[in-house]
């Protein structure tokens, strides 16, 4: 059985430049999703779900990208589920504690992300990660703030998180002795080019604040916002009341938090925006994307800060009269 969606993509570890696959495994899917008729407002992650799927079936997935694809430049691995990793009811215990076994048998890699929302994380169940994968190896617990604004947190995007809910779990994440990796969206519903770009910003310097107070190593994993089939999001893109992100308006971001820490922008969509991405003009959707790869492997900020095109000032002049 193939996972939802596998990529190999370059990545920064620990200041140096390497690689990284991330892999979508298929499961029951989100709790928070069903429970609440749909979840967060841009995820379309349930599309992918299959309910009455197996554990089996779950490993199954894994085998066939360990299998398949060549590891051999690859030093970190991030697990993404449909859902929450730690949440017993979409991937127990003996099933999860298996996938993590299998990536310790992976000489070469340094680091695994986990993913998980706050109400099922626990120290015990990262430190279960952490003794299985074995001391040579990084745990990174990774988790969707998507932004430090609360209105857009939960009454836009419907995140159901609160700013207490995640220092709790950046605290526990602490005290399993594991690194922390947080989930910024770049423009969700209803805000401008301009005002994505300031929240993203702001929400990358809280996290970096709250990461430092609580002693933690921490990235932020930027995520500009594409369309996907079933969403609230998709129903004001088809009334034409939601506009793709523009290219630049990520360039900004970058150029504006990569002081705070280490960041990574990304560019997967999972298969789920049917092309409904970020974009610039034809001339330079390519290059731009391709530096940011670039920066996300190196973090050196100097090519981004070279890029240029001549639709970037229309797109400046119309991110400042908020016509975009």
């Amino acid at each position: 059985m193939k996972p939802a969606f596998c990529k190999i993509s370059p990545v920064n570890i620990d200041g140096r430049g390497s690689n990284r696959l991330m892999i979508v495994l298929k499961t029951k899917g989100c709790e928070y999703a069903q429970k609440t008729g749909g979840g967060c407002t841009v995820c379309g992650f349930i599309n992918h779900a299959e309910q009455n799927i197996t554990a089996e079936k779950i490993i199954e997935q894994l085998d066939f990208v360990l299998q398949t694809y060549d590891l051999s430049d690859v030093e970190e691995i991030d697990i993404l589920t449909l859902g929450s990793f730690l949440n017993d009811s979409e991937v127990d215990l003996s099933t999860r504690l298996e996938i993590i076994a299998r990536l310790a048998e992976i000489s070469q890699l340094k680091r695994v992300s986990i993913e998980s929302r706050a109400e099922y994380v626990t120290v015990a169940k990262i430190k279960q990660i952490k003794d299985t994968l074995g001391k040579d190896k990084i745990v990174e617990f990774a988790i969707g703030l998507e932004s430090q604004n609360d209105y857009l947190r939960n009454k836009i995007i419907k995140k159901g998180l609160s700013k207490k809910s995640f220092e709790k779990t950046v605290a526990k994440v602490k005290e399993a002795g594991a690194n922390l990796l947080t989930y910024l969206l770049i423009k969700p519903p209803h805000v401008s080019e301009k005002e994505a770009i300031a929240d993203a910003v702001e929400s990358a310097a809280y996290v970096f604040r709250t990461a430092e107070k609580i002693g933690v190593s921490a990235r932020v994993a930027f995520e500009p916002v594409f369309v996907c089939e079933n969403t609230y999001l998709e129903k004001l893109y088809l009334q034409s009341q939601y506009r793709l992100l523009n290219l630049w308006s990520v360039v900004e971001v970058i150029k504006n938090a990569h002081d705070y820490g280490c960041i990574f922008i990304g560019l997967s969509d999972e298969n789920l925006s049917l092309e409904r991405m970020p974009h610039s003009c034809p001339g330079c959707g390519g290059k731009i994307i391709d530096a940011i790869e670039r920066f996300n492997k190196s973090q050196d900020i100097s090519e981004i800060l070279e890029l240029d095109c001549q639709c970037k000032a229309q797109y400046i002049e119309r991110r400042e009269k908020g016509e975009i």
